[in-house]
């Protein structure tokens, strides 16, 4: 994993919960759509 890439988020109330659920879903789409289509097939499945 590449820690250059990875955010910090502090949970303080100053940041509003939907801005961090949406920061969460982006994250969540970047990685699954790097993965192999079986594998996001899989993932779907299971969700």
């Amino acid at each position: 994993m590449i820690k250059i890439l990875w955010n910090t988020i502090i949970l303080d109330g100053s940041i509003p919960q939907g801005e961090i659920e949406r920061m969460m879903d982006n994250s969540f789409k970047l990685v699954v759509s790097k993965m192999a289509k079986k594998d996001q097939a899989s993932l779907i499945i299971h969700l």
